[in-house]
């Protein structure tokens, strides 16, 4: 049974959603620390996902075995059954909110949604990764207008107005793990990106290695990086070496069958074949063309 422990003092307020039959809905609660508190003691909450909001300060948790500091904004996940809790870290001064989701069993219905759209809010939560990301600000909000709808007393839209709050509050959640997530990926291509640009020259990066830096599956990671870069992977990796072949034939005087063998190419005529797909000229015609006419015709992604 899941016990709550309510502090009397102006710096903590906790309300017990489940008074108001809310079958889902646990704890809300919001601390307002003007001083450092004791640690946080390691504790789990059951089937149950808390979902922590750092409005202002900076606090730290321990959840399996590593650590997260929330600063202003930051949502934290622990999902059901996580132990956890501040480790020797003392809960700090700083404005916190969590609330306790409860996971509903099989044949019930989260909030009494339609089924098919409580289990997609239901998976969506569990399946979020990573746990902690950057919420957007209406999330303080929704949170203070359960509060308040709370305390407005027995009114006939209470219990409506709670759910509608808490609702929009999930959603944006969901919302913004998913932009987080995606700017993440974001980031592991560009790693993909960096480490293309320092060793395409001399050879192909197999694209088992690529999806490896990524941490994406090999299927995951081609589709990803021609989502975000408009390029297959080989695609992207010719359009290198053919820019470093151009630059190479304008500014080096060794002979385009070393040039070819430089990037990579096996054979002279596998350069000259893939150098004129690429360019519309054989490596010798463009070499033959007057300078001012050797510009970059092919579209490069620049890392920024």
């Amino acid at each position: 049974m899941f016990n709550v422990l309510v502090d009397p003092s102006s710096e903590r307020k906790i309300i017990d959603l489940r008074k108001l039959k809310f079958r889902d809905l646990y704890i809300l609660g919001r601390y307002n620390y003007s001083y450092a508190h004791k640690p946080l003691e390691k504790h789990t909450h059951g089937r149950m996902i808390e979902i922590c909001l750092q409005d202002e300060g900076i606090q730290s948790y321990h959840i399996g075995g590593r650590d997260y500091c929330l600063k202003g904004g930051d949502i934290l996940l622990t999902f059901p059954n996580e132990i956890h809790g501040s480790g020797e870290t003392p809960q700090n001064r700083g404005r916190l909110y969590w609330i306790l989701i409860r996971i509903p069993g099989k044949n019930e219905r989260f909030l009494n949604l339609p089924p098919a759209e409580s289990r997609m809010l239901v998976n969506g939560l569990l399946s979020i990764k990573p746990r902690h990301f950057k919420g957007r600000r209406m999330l303080k909000y929704y949170l203070e207008r359960i509060f308040e709808a709370h305390d407005s007393g027995d009114t006939p839209m209470r219990h409506a107005e709670i759910k509608n709050w808490t609702l929009r509050f999930l959603l944006d959640v969901l919302a913004d793990a998913r932009q987080f997530a995606e700017s993440r990926t974001s980031y592991q291509i560009r790693q993909v990106l960096d480490h293309i640009q320092q060793h395409v020259s001399t050879d192909f990066v197999p694209l088992k290695k690529l999806a490896a830096i990524a941490k994406l599956s090999l299927p995951r990671f081609k589709a990803r990086f021609k989502q975000e870069t408009g390029f297959t992977p080989h695609n992207y990796m010719m359009l290198q070496k053919i820019e470093m072949a151009k630059a190479a034939i304008t500014s080096s005087k060794k002979s385009l069958t070393e040039i070819g063998i430089d990037l990579g190419f096996i054979t002279s005529q596998y350069f000259a074949t893939v150098f004129k797909r690429y360019t519309g000229q054989t490596p010798n015609q463009f070499r033959q063309q007057p300078r001012k006419q050797k510009r970059a015709d092919i579209p490069i992604l620049r890392l920024s």
